[in-house]
């Protein structure tokens, strides 16, 4: 008896441990607590590419930056260009790697830049930046003299005309004659450079002269021009004291002569413009000299010779 009490005594306490079992996972079935804690989810980015090594900023429209490259692939002159979306995520630094504000990057910069990887194929092509790399200039320039990023963006800016694409094949800086070379390619003809001459000093563009030595340069007029009995010469000189004389003659006589003042002296570069009236020439072939006199011995010097004609 007492072994079957036993028996019953231990059924009935399994019994009680089963249903409190079912109980608990009853409870589990419920609703979810009302504030999980998720884990947390990384966004995975694909490897950023690299568009081109040595670009220029040539546009700006707000964080869309137009970046291109000259290239010559195969002998054969093109241009690479993208647009890029700077975005809060975009890396954007100098070569030393300090952070560079988007309005640092101005235009006309040099730089290095990569994409997301992915690119809508068009022309220019259009992508997310993922870095821009801004190149410093290495070369120490005179005092007074303008940044090639300044140099390149006065020389964008002169140019007229719609185009798909504007690159900067070649930038230098011609210290000796006081201005920045920049050459320009565009979509439509990159194989045809367009040179634009920017004063080192004050940023303008040079015109390009119809002829010029070391110490003068004319713009107009041109060569060979049949000039009225009173025409204007303009051009610039870079001479002492910015001091010059001139003559007109059509090789028997000095049909007029006079001495100018250019904006500045030497060694900057001076504007200048003046007036020249002559009579009736000899014959229709005439010569305007444009020279300084030596302040030794007073003689003839940087002599620079434009053939004209009478009227």
């Amino acid at each position: 008896m007492r072994t079957l009490k036993k028996l019953h005594l231990l059924a009935l306490l399994c019994f009680v441990i089963l249903l409190a079992a079912c109980g608990r996972s009853a409870g589990s079935a419920g609703p979810a607590p009302a504030n999980p804690s998720p884990e947390p989810v990384t966004e995975q980015k694909g490897p950023a590419v690299k568009a081109m090594d040595k670009g220029h900023i040539v546009q700006k429209d707000g964080n869309r930056w137009l970046i291109t490259a000259y290239a010559d692939k195969t002998g054969t002159p093109s241009i690479d260009a993208y647009w890029f979306t700077v975005t809060e995520q975009t890396v954007l630094e100098t070569r030393l790697g300090q952070t560079v504000t988007p309005d640092k990057m101005a235009v006309g910069a040099q730089v290095e830049a990569w994409h997301t990887g992915k690119v809508a194929e068009s022309y220019p092509a259009q992508t997310t930046a993922a870095k821009i790399v801004m190149q410093e200039e290495q070369v120490k320039l005179p005092e007074g003299t303008i940044s090639q990023t300044a140099a390149v963006q006065s020389a964008l800016q002169s140019l007229t005309g719609t185009t798909a694409a504007t690159a900067v094949k070649n930038v230098s800086l011609q210290t000796d004659d006081g201005y920045w070379k920049v050459e320009l390619v565009r979509h439509e003809t990159p194989d045809q450079p367009q040179t634009i001459r920017i004063d080192a000093r004050s940023g303008k563009v040079i015109p390009t002269p119809v002829a010029e030595n070391d110490a003068f340069r004319i713009f107009a007029p041109k060569p060979g021009t049949k000039v009225p009995k009173t025409f204007t010469v303009e051009g610039e000189a870079r001479v002492f004291e910015a001091a010059f004389s001139w003559e007109l003659e059509d090789g028997h006589n000095i049909l007029a002569k006079g001495h100018e003042m250019a904006e500045e002296g030497a060694p900057a570069w001076g504007r200048f413009k003046f007036e020249v009236s002559y009579e009736n020439a000899s014959q229709p072939n005439l010569m305007l000299i444009l020279f300084i006199h030596s302040a030794k011995d007073g003689s003839i010097q940087h002599q620079l010779i434009l053939p004209l004609k009478a009227s």
